[in-house]
Parts: C-alpha cells; sequence; structure tokens
C-alpha cells in the first residue's frame, strides 16, 4: 500500500538520478584512464627512464582497482535503478 504516492515517486526519481551520476562518473573513469599505457614498455616510444617504469608499475597495479571501481559504480547504478521500479511500483498501488 502507497502511504504517500507523491514521496514515493520523489524517491524514485532521486534514486534515478543518482544512478545516472553513477553511470556518469564510471564512464568519465574509462575514459580516462583507457589512454594510460600500464603495460611494460607501453609508453617507450614518448617517455623512458626510472620515472616512466615507476609510473608503468604504479599504473598496472591501480589498472585492476579501477576496473573493479567503474564496476562498483556501474552495480550501484543499477541496483539504484532497480529500488526505484520498485518504489515506483509501491507508489501505483490501491491506497485503503
Amino acid at each position: 500500500m502507497a502511504d504517500n504516492p507523491h514521496r514515493i515517486l520523489q524517491e524514485a526519481a532521486a534514486k534515478e538520478a543518482l544512478a545516472r551520476v553513477f553511470e556518469g562518473h564510471a564512464g568519465e573513469l574509462e575514459a580516462v584512464f583507457r589512454g594510460i599505457p600500464v603495460a611494460p614498455g607501453g609508453s617507450a616510444n614518448y617517455w623512458t627512464g626510472a620515472a616512466a617504469g615507476r609510473f608503468a608499475d604504479e599504473a598496472q597495479r591501480l589498472d585492476k582497482g579501477m576496473s573493479e571501481l567503474i564496476e562498483t559504480c556501474r552495480a550501484t547504478a543499477a541496483n539504484l535503478r532497480r529500488s526505484a521500479e520498485r518504489l515506483r511500483a509501491t507508489a501505483l498501488l490501491p491506497m485503503s
């Protein structure tokens, strides 16, 4: 039973908006890190030396974590959307 359909629909809309934020951040993270060379020697054509090696080592280490963060953002967005859908369904229940 929907106690206050308007409030429930507002909450659903807020969850949808937050889901879009998470999706947007996931896409931004993916775009930023897509071009970073993480393979050993990946930047050898334009950057060599100890600093390049240290960067490549650190980038490799962080690459997996970034992938996990991106997937977590997307999973959170999906969960928020499911929750919003349940709220919308609740708001449509007849009042008694």
